[in-house]
């Protein structure tokens, strides 16, 4: 009797492990698929699962790797490894521990990659990983923005999790220099001595033309291609997407600004995806953006309504119905889009707004001047000032001069036609960089092209003043 007892109770045993194993098989979450794409922002892997789970990233060194863990998980059958491209140079799986699917990337250098997750209702989540920058070698000639095919994804909603932002604990790797052919840079007026009686002083020689030096870092512009993925933005008359439209300017203007020396370009999305809005900055602060640019195409009942804006961030109200209409309007893309939006006190979000922003917005504006003169140099603007309002693309661009470009109007039948035209997008970007140059060119940082640019330009003036003309008052004079 015993034995038979003991034999009925290994039975049980059995049955309740196989109970068990099935119960994780059920439950665990599967990987379906996984995708690597490489662009002007750097390389970009997707892995995606069909429902939430947990992972943990391993970073390896000797020979660079990073090791994905995801727990109680499994491969689906006929899983397919990605092919290389960009920093990644192999993909590989494995499973360390029963029930735990590894994913190693063999990397061709030490970057860090960024962690994004992704929540898509009905399809499961997606963890994006992004290594920032191409460990390519430069060449003389910088290639432009590939206009790569667009991967078809899932027209359904995505929003974060509730997990924490990861983007804010990332250090960046420094970005490398750039070098390219060389086109115009635009270094601030020299100013004219003072005119006397009857003479006036000869014009000076235009500014030096330095070449990018080693010790000097690009000035990184953040171009953001306004909505994407499920969140196609607005439609004009003639089946024009706003998303579409959006990302073929930022790319050319990526390929713009990688072709000017002192400059670098980096594209907060290069392919047919939603972002959440407050990820949008955070992604270029991270990569060490000293400008955002977030680029849109406008839209309005009245189909004549025709030209540019641009608007920079107010935490006290907007300047016009319009602009308030305009954030209401952008602000809805993470509805749209699914993201889950937080209730918080107004009061505490606008006082913490304010502390975050104030030394930030003047500087916003004296760019955004700038980018409205250069739309001003290629056709009407239908708005002739700088506006305000409280844009949510803008809120965490605390770091960095900010602002929201509206191209034209893709409402507009004709502008709507001139907003797909390549030859049309080039000179929306030419007009953008030429604000961007010449902002950057009258309030260098430190320790780039443009700020040697300046102090050559400077010493060019002491050296070639006329004697007695050193200052106001004259050499050693009295005023």
């Amino acid at each position: 009797m015993r034995l038979r007892g003991i034999h009925i109770e290994q039975i049980l045993l059995a049955a309740m492990l196989l109970a068990a194993l099935c119960w994780n098989l059920a439950n665990a979450s599967e990987i379906r698929q996984l995708r690597i794409e490489t662009g002007a922002t750097g390389t970009r892997a997707e892995l995606q699962l069909d429902k939430a789970g947990a992972y943990k990233l391993i970073p390896l060194s000797n020979p660079e790797r990073l090791a994905v863990d995801f727990p109680d998980s499994r491969l689906a059958r006929g899983l397919a490894m990605p092919a290389a491209a960009g920093m990644v140079k192999a993909v590989r799986t494995g499973q360390p521990v029963p029930g735990t699917v590894r994913v190693v990337f063999d990397l061709a250098g030490a970057v860090k990659a960024i962690p994004t997750t992704i929540e898509t209702a009905g399809t499961g989540y997606t963890l994006v990983l992004e290594w920032p920058g191409d460990r390519a070698p430069m060449t003389a000639a910088v290639p432009s923005v590939p206009a790569k095919q667009e991967v078809a994804k899932p027209e359904s909603a995505t929003a974060l999790p509730p997990a924490s932002d990861p983007i804010a604990q990332i250090a960046s790797q420094p970005m490398p220099a750039v070098t390219g052919t060389d086109a115009s840079t635009r270094s601030p007026a020299p100013a004219a001595a003072p005119a006397s009686d009857t003479t006036q002083p000869a014009p000076l020689p235009p500014p030096p033309r330095l070449p990018m030096q080693s010790g000097m870092r690009p000035l990184v512009v953040a171009i953001d291609a306004g909505h994407g993925g499920q969140d196609p933005g607005a439609h004009g008359l003639n089946g024009a997407r706003e998303k579409d439209v959006t990302l073929a300017i930022a790319r050319e203007l990526a390929r713009q600004i990688n072709a000017t020396p002192g400059l670098k370009a980096y594209l907060t999305r290069d392919s047919d995806v939603f972002i959440p809005l407050n990820l949008r900055a955070r992604r270029a602060s991270a990569n060490k953006a000293d400008i955002f640019l977030s680029i849109h195409a406008d839209a309005a009942e009245n189909r004549g309504a025709r030209g540019s804006s641009v608007y920079v961030l107010s935490t006290r109200g907007a300047s016009s119905q319009r602009a308030r209409w305009l954030a209401d309007k952008e602000n809805a893309a993470d509805v749209i889009g699914g993201e889950r939006v937080r209730a918080a006190d107004n009061t505490l979000t606008s006082v913490l707004l304010d502390l975050t922003q104030s030394g930030n917005m003047k500087a916003s504006e004296d760019a955004a001047e700038h980018v409205l003169g250069g739309l001003k140099r290629v056709g009407n603007n239908h708005k002739p000032d700088v506006e305000r309002a409280n844009f949510a693309v803008l809120r965490t661009s605390d770091k960095m001069p900010a602002m929201l470009v509206e191209t034209a109007f893709i409402s507009n039948p004709d502008e709507e036609k001139r907003l797909t035209d390549p030859a049309f997008q080039r000179t929306l970007a030419s007009a953008i960089l030429d604000g961007v140059d010449r902002y950057f060119a009258r309030q260098p940082p430190p320790g780039t092209l443009y700020a040697a640019r300046a102090q050559a330009n400077q010493s060019a003036q002491a050296t070639q003043a006329p004697a007695g003309m050193t200052g106001i008052g004259g050499a050693g004079g009295s005023p």
